[in-house]
């Protein structure tokens, strides 16, 4: 009984404090409480939307902003290439920041900027950081670059005010979901006041346009079926993936372990508090055979501090990478998921996204109520993965599914994702949206 109390108190200590917190931090009680206030912004913006699409048919160039918080939500590589490669776009990177405002560690919080910036210098793009390291002030982006184009990459109040769509209403705003929907979380995927305000919706499949007609404030005005641009590469055969994992004695089975965060609610998807050591004991005990990559979602190890403490955290990340046949990846991971073999997870988005590597999957279940959170299309998904209840049958996959090659659901995998997951024109997303962009303005 008293495990469950706390459990709430996790849950009440993350999301209504929390909320509360960024209501007043971001100044959108009414429209986000009152439908008539909600309504009267999304036509007080669809006009400036308007006005701003008319401007740029007469401008000789567009700046185009994307805000990055994590390399791992980064998902507009082949649309940044394309921009880039224009005449008329300029493109930018800004690296803003993740939480760090909230109950989360400061210090962790700069690092994973950090980091970000590290990804955005190897990607070769033009970025910059909403952080001055030298004054220690936050920079105004609005003012100093004056964007045109808006991209996000995270729909949520989890950054600084000044970086959310709040303060772009005048520009030509788009999002593309960091991961692609198959749970029953319709509020904060299609319900908040950011997709509404969006001049573009961009979403992956007709189940996703569907379930934003219903649960958006502006009713799916303004969604757009562009595909899952995060995996473009991976429906590509002719993309060449570098070859990320550690290098071995030996070629062995690669698998992918990717937990999720949510450690500390009472209703959630993670088991990794349940299996953290045993995995890493399957990784020393099939070391001969296989080598792992430790995929953690990234808010993980912010829940992990504020649980087990920096050092302990610390301390288990380095076991990971010290470990002869393991490695931890924290950046993008398409590379990750084209050189794989198989993954093993209890995240929702990777239950849709892993299917595009049509490889093995198995979903370490908590018990059956889990299944009861993915909508239809979630479902659907699920039903291509192996399942796992306990870690006796994690390992049964790993020796008899992927060692064994033993693959009974190859088949339904490869049929699903030709007739749901892989467009059906063979266009591309990052060529959809480019032409979305240069139709809309006239170029």
């Amino acid at each position: 009984m008293s495990s469950v109390i706390e459990k709430i108190k996790q849950f009440v200590g993350v999301s209504f404090w929390d909320s509360l917190y960024k209501t007043f931090t971001f100044r959108d009680f009414f429209i986000a409480a009152s439908p008539a206030c909600m309504n009267r912004r999304i036509a007080k913006v669809r006009k400036a939307q308007s006005r701003k699409l008319e401007e740029l048919k007469q401008q000789k160039s567009c700046r185009v902003v994307f805000f990055l918080q994590t390399p791992s939500v980064w998902k507009y590589d082949a649309l940044y290439q394309k921009l880039a490669e224009s005449e008329y776009f300029e493109p930018i990177v800004v690296i803003s920041p993740y939480n760090v405002h909230l109950i989360y560690d400061k210090e962790e919080c700069f690092r994973v900027m950090r980091q970000t910036e590290d990804f955005a210098r190897a990607k070769g793009y033009n970025y910059v950081s909403a952080y001055n390291w030298d004054t220690h002030k936050w920079k105004n982006i609005k003012k100093i670059y004056s964007p045109d184009i808006v991209f996000f990459t995270k729909p949520y109040k989890d950054t600084l005010p000044q970086y959310h769509i709040y303060n772009f209403e005048e520009a030509l705003t788009l999002y593309l979901p960091y991961g692609i929907n198959c749970i029953n979380l319709f509020h904060n995927t299609y319900g908040l006041s950011f997709q509404a305000l969006l001049w573009k919706f961009l979403v992956e499949t007709e189940f996703q346009k569907h379930y934003a007609e219903i649960y958006e404030k502006s009713h799916g005005d303004n969604v757009e079926i562009v595909g899952a641009l995060a995996e473009e590469k991976l429906m590509q055969e002719e993309y060449e993936a570098k070859d990320v994992w550690k290098p071995q004695e030996k070629k062995k089975k690669r698998i992918i372990w990717a937990p999720h965060h949510t450690v500390d609610y009472l209703f959630n998807f993670s088991n990794f508090l349940n299996y953290c050591e045993d995995m890493l004991r399957l990784a020393e005990e099939y070391k001969d055979e296989v080598q792992f990559a430790f995929k953690p979602h990234p808010v993980l190890k912010f829940k992990l501090i504020n649980l087990w403490g920096l050092e302990k955290t610390e301390a288990y990340y380095r076991r990971w990478e010290e470990l002869e046949n393991g490695q931890i990846e924290q950046g993008d991971y398409i590379d990750l998921f084209k050189t794989s073999d198989a993954m093993i997870h209890d995240c929702a988005s990777f239950t849709v996204e892993y299917l595009y590597a049509q490889k093995p999957v198995l979903f370490q279940i908590r018990d059956e109520k889990v299944k009861d959170e993915f909508n239809t299309f979630g479902k659907m998904c699920l039903d291509k993965h192996y399942l796992a209840y306990s870690i006796e049958e994690t390992e049964r996959f790993i020796r008899d599914v992927v060692i064994a090659g033993k693959d009974p659901k190859k088949a339904e995998r490869e049929q699903f994702y030709k007739q749901y997951l892989y467009p059906k024109d063979g266009v591309m997303p990052s060529d959809k949206i480019f032409e979305i962009l240069k139709t809309a303005i006239g170029k």
